[in-house]
């Protein structure tokens, strides 16, 4: 049963277009000039790439199209002949859609070939042209009542501004003018500004009343509101609240801090001048601002750090005031210290202890100066 069937398929001939890679066509097919971008309206040839009865395959160049911005190919969908060629190269302003040549089947007889009339695919495309153009403005007729009604600002742009790329670029691809936006569509932004949203709500893409809600939104909050802000009563600081009966009553001022005062008194064994005593406190004084408070060979303690965050070395740690009595029936002198510490420096008490160590040190060297009695080791 299957044999006779093959045998009948075969009876009837096969044409070889239903095999080749292109679609199928009876006669020549009209290349009308190609749109480059969105926006082309008019374009040139500025040369073929193939010549008329030459052969070319699917993504060959075709020819070069000159548009206002560049110079783009123009390569082959398919497999074909370039039958007949209507525009020349160096042709300019050729509108997009306009018929520019012929292309025919690489098997195709071009001198039987048959070549449509282009009258009637013009009278063909003037027919579809009004619908899609209909189609496209459309939406715009009933947009223009919605934004007269709808918008509740009832301002029109500021015609001195300079507009923004966004809103040119949405005016350029819906077809309007600088003019038509500052005479037909109502700003919102800040001085009469227009705003990307003012022209889709012109253009009926958004709700216009969304739009206005939006921009009162956004300069409600492009400022601060002090209006409910209650400023705090002040008060002078260390002021303590005066009786209702004296007025004239004023604050008291706040005691000043006493330094630390040290007091020490040495029995001496034999008598020291003036000069001499002022010596031996210089000595010891410098002594005690120059030691160090810590141990060098401590794993713990960092020399530099310590360095650091001591306080300056010139800073006064404490005064000393001494007076030397004369001395007495037994032989006896004394020796009245007193030290004033600042205790604002943070190692003044340690440097004053150093120092009235340092001045034992040096009346005790030599068992000269300071007598070694029990009397003498409490008072340091």
């Amino acid at each position: 049963m299957l044999k006779q069937i093959s045998r009948q398929f075969r009876q009837f001939p096969v044409s070889r277009r239903c095999l080749h890679g292109s679609s199928f066509r009876l006669g020549a097919t009209v290349f009308d000039m190609p749109a480059m971008s969105p926006t082309m309206e008019k374009g040139g040839v500025v040369s073929w790439k193939v010549e008329e009865g030459e052969k070319f395959s699917g993504g060959d160049v075709l020819l070069e199209v000159e548009t206002d911005k560049a110079q783009i190919e123009v390569e082959a969908q398919d497999d074909g002949v370039l039958a007949k060629i209507l525009v020349p190269a160096g042709t300019n302003d050729i509108p997009v859609g306009k018929p520019i040549a012929f292309l025919a089947e690489q098997d195709d007889d071009l001198s039987t070939l048959e070549y449509p009339k282009l009258e009637e695919t013009a009278s063909k495309k003037v027919d579809s042209k009004p619908e899609k153009v209909e189609e496209k403005k459309e939406p715009q007729q009933p947009v223009e009542k919605k934004n007269t009604d709808g918008n509740g600002s009832g301002k029109l742009g500021n015609p001195q501004q300079t507009l923004l790329p966004s809103v040119e670029l949405l005016l350029h691809e819906n077809g309007l003018s600088k003019e038509d936006a500052l005479s037909k569509i109502q700003a919102t932004g800040p001085s009469g500004r227009i705003l990307k949203g003012d022209v889709l709500a012109y253009l009926g893409k958004i709700s216009p009343d969304l739009n206005v809600k939006i921009s009162e939104y956004i300069n409600n909050k492009s400022h601060l509101d002090l209006s409910k802000i209650q400023i705090r009563e002040t008060k002078a600081s260390g002021q303590s609240p005066q009786p209702s009966g004296d007025k004239s009553a004023k604050p008291e001022k706040p005691v000043k801090k006493e330094p630390l005062k040290i007091e020490k008194e040495l029995t001496l064994a034999q008598a020291y001048s003036k000069e001499a005593m002022q010596r031996l406190l210089a000595i010891a004084e410098q002594h005690a601002y120059s030691a160090k408070l810590y141990q060098e060979d401590s794993e713990v303690i960092d020399p530099l750090f310590e360095e650091i965050v001591a306080p300056p070395r010139n800073a006064e740690r404490f005064k000393t005031q001494f007076i030397v009595m004369p001395l007495d029936n037994n032989g006896v002198s004394t020796l009245k210290l007193t030290l004033l510490v600042n205790e604002s420096v943070l190692d003044a008490k340690q440097r004053a202890q150093l120092f009235l160590d340092e001045v034992k040190d040096q009346l005790t060297q030599g068992n000269g100066g300071v007598s070694s009695s029990p009397q003498l080791e409490e008072l340091f």
